[in-house]
């Protein structure tokens, strides 16, 4: 077992190719990392080009959107989104 650990977990397009059980799948898996204490992982980020149903996952979702150079941050409210299109 390693010395460092991680407190954030970056992954890049982690749902490409998959059908809807492999999503869902994946974002209980990531979901049960966050909270695992033993873990010591607080943070996902998860670069997506179309946010499905790894949305349904967490209780709390920031929406970064990059257009034309600039970020913009929506924080996120404290229950489940059920679409990013209430933005």
């Amino acid at each position: 077992q390693g010395r460092l650990r991680s407190s954030l977990l970056v992954l890049d397009e982690p749902l490409t190719h998959l059908d809807r059980s492999g999503r869902v799948a994946v974002g209980k898996l990531l979901n049960s990392l966050v909270r695992d204490p033993e873990n010591h992982l607080s943070t996902v980020i998860v670069i997506l080009q179309e946010f499905s149903e790894l949305e349904e996952s967490f209780s709390h979702i920031d929406l970064v959107e990059k257009t034309n150079g600039y970020s913009t941050v929506t924080p996120s409210i404290d229950k489940p989104y059920n679409s990013f299109q209430d933005f």
